[in-house]
């Protein structure tokens, strides 16, 4: 198994434009670290936000790193096969113009802006928690569910996107579906993709509305595997897809929120009608009456909405993606056993 740690300086702070850190085989089994949003420097409720990690010196990423053998127009699935918290402790916070409930640039208002809180959350493994106290000693708590708010490939064009954005790239995307057993594809954009992952999260509530998750530094494994262009279910990934066990999951970002559900229903309708040889209309009407929306983030610079529909529903039990995820889930029960 492949170790990818990065020392501090290495982190990336942008997807893309950056020479990989490492390269590794498609298939490979590896292991990363990844730092949480404040690069583990907001260790105390007195701690400074802005100045610990002032932005665009937020969200430190570990990569890029080079999928030998991807080449540009491949499809990238990206299988988690395990998510451990690297720490006994996360951090979530509260600050000024930013937030669902806060006034921002891009929708201003006159109120007083809101003022700077910082949580520490201690992991409670054995429970499946992550704990809190308020300012006044009362304990708060919500499970514990590890999962990576950005997962990304270099865009396309030779764009340099800061860590804080989502985008057809993957990215920022802050969807709690991206946890352990969940295989995400991404089309990659150059040669060897290049991988980035980072904004470990313990916990996160639907639409992340006071700006942060538990933020979290955290140790995954990972295998990958690439559907070549010609494949058909290559030539039409142009947006993020997620699939599980039990669903298919579509991604769409945008602004505002409207547009990223469209983009997620759309690619979600064009998913089911190639994959089970449907009309779009019928496929439409199988979505549109069968499928569950979340929002994943309504603070970034565009908002993540995830759209799903249970395989159970699909119809004539198709292949889903040339069956990438089933055979890393397989793999990944032969290395269990």
């Amino acid at each position: 198994m492949t170790r990818i740690h990065p020392a501090p300086e290495r982190f990336a702070f942008t997807v893309g434009g950056l020479p990989p850190i490492a390269a590794v085989e498609v298939g490979a089994e590896i292991e990363v670290f990844t730092e949480d949003c404040f690069a583990g420097r907001l260790n105390s409720v007195t701690g400074r936000p802005r100045e610990v990690a002032p932005f665009p010196r937020v969200n430190p990423l570990t990569g890029p790193i080079e999928l030998r053998g991807v080449r540009r127009g491949d499809v990238v699935a990206i299988h988690l096969l395990e998510l451990t918290p690297a720490r006994d402790w996360g951090v979530s916070t509260m600050s000024p113009s930013f937030g669902a409930l806060s006034g921002t640039r891009l929708s201003p208002n006159l109120q007083p802006e809101t003022s700077e809180h910082v949580w520490i959350w201690s992991v409670d493994a054995a429970a499946g928690a992550v704990r809190t106290r308020t300012a006044d000693g009362r304990e708060l708590a919500v499970p514990l569910r590890p999962f990576h708010g950005t997962v990304g490939v270099a865009p396309a064009h030779g764009e340099v996107r800061t860590s804080a954005v989502p985008d057809a790239f993957g990215g920022n995307l802050d969807v709690p579906a991206l946890a352990a057993g969940t295989t995400l594809y991404l089309r990659a954009n150059v040669d060897g993709a290049m991988l980035y992952l980072g904004d470990g999260h313990f916990a996160q509530g639907d639409g992340e509305f006071a700006g942060t998750a538990v933020e979290g530094a955290m140790v995954t494994r990972l295998r990958t595997a690439v559907l070549a262009e010609e494949h058909l279910a290559a030539r039409d990934v142009d947006w993020p897809r997620m699939e599980t066990d039990d669903e298919i999951i579509a991604v769409g970002v945008g602004r505002p929120l409207e547009d990223a559900v469209r983009v997620a229903v759309h690619t979600l309708v064009r998913w089911v009608a190639e994959s089970c040889e449907l009309a779009p209309q019928d496929a439409y009407q199988l979505v549109s009456q069968g499928c569950s929306a979340r929002i994943g983030n309504l603070v970034n610079p565009a908002y993540t909405v995830s759209v799903s529909l249970p395989k159970a529903l699909l119809p004539g039990r198709p292949v889903l993606m040339d069956g990438a995820h089933d055979r890393l889930r397989g793999q990944r029960a032969e290395a269990d056993a």
